[in-house]
């Protein structure tokens, strides 16, 4: 497992290199007006996304070793593709009855429905390689498609200097359909026709499963995005920009956690010992907020002057903004592995718990903070709704599994565990060269 965790940090790094690289493009050529613009029609796909994966997300990693690939392609393919255009078209609705609730930016309809539905359909095939264990396939797969994002934009902006909203809505979605393409063609060997017997069981367990987990993750993804909306409101297109620039800084910060979440509800969906479940969990978890707490002191110690080189003048105000996120993305960090304890041990109902609270936090304080503190107010609603949330995961952990509150902390034992772990993975490849031999 810890192979697979190392291998996944290894290509998130990169790409959070890759994702720094076209933050700082987009800033560049579109300005602050641009980048919030591109923000709101990433959001909108992605709020869409969240009911699609009421089938299509988590639920799939953890039916794929129980039912197969093949019975779980249809049903996940027919719902991404009815939500996808009920959930563009619904939003549209909204704006036009509602002009300042402007959910999809006015004109960007198509750009958005397009979008979810190659988001959508290339997420079910991610779910479907994450349920089959093929970590290295995920991570390489994803790093090819910020790859070719990148290669295209540059492209468009510096080659056929085509500088506009429109640029990189194509960028994006060739990318995604290039993945689409990538992801499919490494499943077809695991597509085995077998009946189709039992296909409303199969249904109603990926909706049963899907709700709470999608319930958890669409508060959990207002508790991320809300602000943006409420920001655009008081405060205008551009200061979305300079916020959505801030939160994406501070939340390459969530690298490690990611990486570690990703394999450990693989891991745990395999796994029957509920015993190793909770002790990798904890040791998980210690090891992800130790490591994002120091990236963080390391973040704030960039002088805001580096910023302003990086992003431009007008992105000056994003230091003071990573100082109000900060303690509330190393909340979060701990949070995304107790998330996934939860999802893989089959009671995801506790996110959902967790991740509304957090909304209500989000929703109080950012009607009470971002009026006056603009984009400030929104990093301080992001912290309390962040801390708050992961306070009641910690809660309900150390009640279910009669964890102690000091083996919260490090202990001899997890470091043990840790240098049984690294002696494996060194030890693996020396055996597989002797074999050779």
């Amino acid at each position: 497992m810890f192979r697979n965790i190392l291998g996944t940090i290894g290509i998130r790094a990169i790409n959070a290199l890759l994702t720094l690289f076209i933050i700082v493009l987009n800033a560049r050529c579109l300005g602050a007006e641009g980048v919030g613009t591109i923000s709101l029609i990433i959001l909108a796909v992605t709020i869409i996304q969240l009911l699609t994966n009421l089938i299509g997300g988590s639920a799939v990693i953890y039916m794929t070793p129980r039912v197969g690939v093949y019975r779980l392609l249809l049903p996940a393919y027919m719902w991404s593709i009815l939500i996808s255009f009920a959930g563009a078209f619904s939003m549209e609705l909204i704006g036009q009855l509602i002009p300042s609730v402007e959910i999809i930016p006015n004109g960007y309809l198509m750009e958005v429905l397009v979008l979810t539905l190659v988001v959508s359909l290339t997420s079910v095939h991610f779910m479907l390689i994450l349920g089959l264990e093929k970590i290295s396939t995920f991570n390489w797969v994803n790093l090819i498609q910020i790859t070719a994002l990148i290669l295209i934009l540059i492209v468009f902006y510096f080659i056929n200097d085509y500088r506009n909203v429109m640029a990189y809505f194509w960028a994006y979605f060739i990318s995604y359909l290039l993945t689409y393409l990538i992801t499919l063609i490494r499943l077809i060997p695991h597509v085995k026709p077998v009946p189709l017997n039992g296909l409303s069981k199969i249904i109603k367990d990926l909706l049963r499963f899907g709700t709470y987990v999608q319930v958890a993750n669409i508060f959990q993804q207002l508790n991320y995005r809300l602000s943006y909306y409420l920001v655009d409101f008081f405060s205008g297109r551009a200061a979305v920009g300079i916020l959505s620039v801030g939160v994406q800084v501070s939340e390459g910060l969530w690298l490690i956690g990611r990486s570690i979440a990703i394999v450990q509800l693989s891991r745990i969906s395999n796994e029957k010992d509920d015993k190793y479940s909770i002790r990798i969990s904890l040791v998980l978890m210690k090891i992800t907020w130790t490591i994002t707490l120091l990236a963080l002191i390391i973040l704030l110690l960039v002088p805001s002057f580096a910023f302003q080189m990086l992003f431009g003048k007008v992105f000056a105000g994003i230091h003071p903004l990573v100082f109000s996120l900060g303690f509330g993305i190393v909340s979060l960090s701990a949070s995304m592995i107790l998330s996934q304890f939860f999802s893989g041990v089959n009671k995801p109902f506790h996110n959902t718990i967790s991740s509304a609270i957090g909304l209500v936090i989000t929703v109080g304080c950012g009607l009470l903070l971002i009026p006056d503190l603009g984009v400030i107010g929104a990093g301080i609603t992001a912290t309390l709704s962040y801390t708050f949330a992961t306070l009641y995961q910690i809660i309900i952990f150390i009640r279910i599994t009669h964890t102690e509150f000091r083996e919260l902390l490090f202990t001899g034992d997890d470091f043990m565990q840790i240098r049984k772990e690294i002696q494996l993975l060194i030890k693996s490849p020396i055996q597989i060269l002797t074999k050779k031999q």
